[in-house]
């Protein structure tokens, strides 16, 4: 913004027309490389703050990074194709001075378009309410590894109760029940939720497992060869020497 409004201006009065022209055309593919990059680097930044707090989920945040890749594509069309048409245009003289300022203008109203795109997204980035949650915590090493190590015992334990294994002996020498607690000194405890959510995986699992046993059965009695015995053909069907040999009588040569 402070290029666009304070600096070009400046530039054309200290320097002149043609100098100006000269040290612009040298800046602007710059500045719109930093403008394709300052969008690559907000882009993640948007994303990565509702991944951490849920609070600032919703589909605002998808308007916000299509809004960021929008600008980011306009700077790199700008950078790579509007630019060098202008200066190609700038340099066929007269006969190209209406296709300039046809290519001129359409620069400054898509660098418009990003500078207010661009102080909205920071408008709306200033006034956002403070989080509410302290955001997603990270586990420690140590607390990771306990953690593996509770659901892997949880999930022995719901195998165990389907019968996909032999029930886990626990330190008292009882099979050990399912429970949405594991010992204390596994920290984090696994909640019930958790628990829950296993026991139901493994649930559909049975189900359909079940279900694929009934189906074999009748599967295999369908692959299953016919053994009938054909019926004899009928005196329609019968020729005509065969019947008379049947009834007995004498067969005309």
């Amino acid at each position: 913004m402070f290029f666009s409004f304070g600096v070009a201006p400046i530039i054309f009065n200290v320097l002149g027309a043609e100098a100006g022209g000269k040290f612009v055309r040298a800046l602007f593919p710059r500045y719109y490389l930093w403008g394709a990059i300052s969008g690559a680097v907000a882009l993640p930044s948007l994303v990565a703050v509702p991944l951490c707090y849920p609070e600032y989920r919703g589909p605002m945040v998808g308007v916000q990074a299509l809004a960021i890749i929008g600008c980011t594509l306009i700077m790199l069309y700008a950078g790579n194709s509007l630019t060098p048409a202008i200066n190609q245009a700038r340099d066929a003289g007269p006969s190209g001075h209406r296709r300039f300022q046809q290519l001129h203008r359409r620069s400054v109203r898509l660098n418009a378009l990003v500078l207010m795109v661009g102080l909205g997204l920071l408008v709306g980035f200033a006034t956002r309410p403070a989080p509410k949650t302290s955001g997603i915590l990270e586990q420690s090493p140590t607390e990771r590894i306990r953690y593996d190590e509770a659901v892997n015992r949880v999930i022995q334990d719901v195998e165990a109760k389907y019968g996909l294994r032999p029930p886990r002996a626990a330190e008292s020498g009882k099979p050990a029940d399912l429970a949405p607690v594991i010992d204390a000194d596994l920290a984090p405890v696994i909640d019930a939720e958790t628990v829950q959510e296993i026991d139901s995986i493994y649930a559909q699992k049975r189900l359909r497992d079940e279900a694929r046993a009934k189906r074999r059965p009748a599967a295999a009695k369908s692959s299953v060869p016919s053994t009938a015995v054909p019926p004899p053909p009928s005196s329609a069907t019968t020729p005509e020497p065969a019947r008379a040999a049947s009834s007995g009588e004498p067969r005309a040569d």
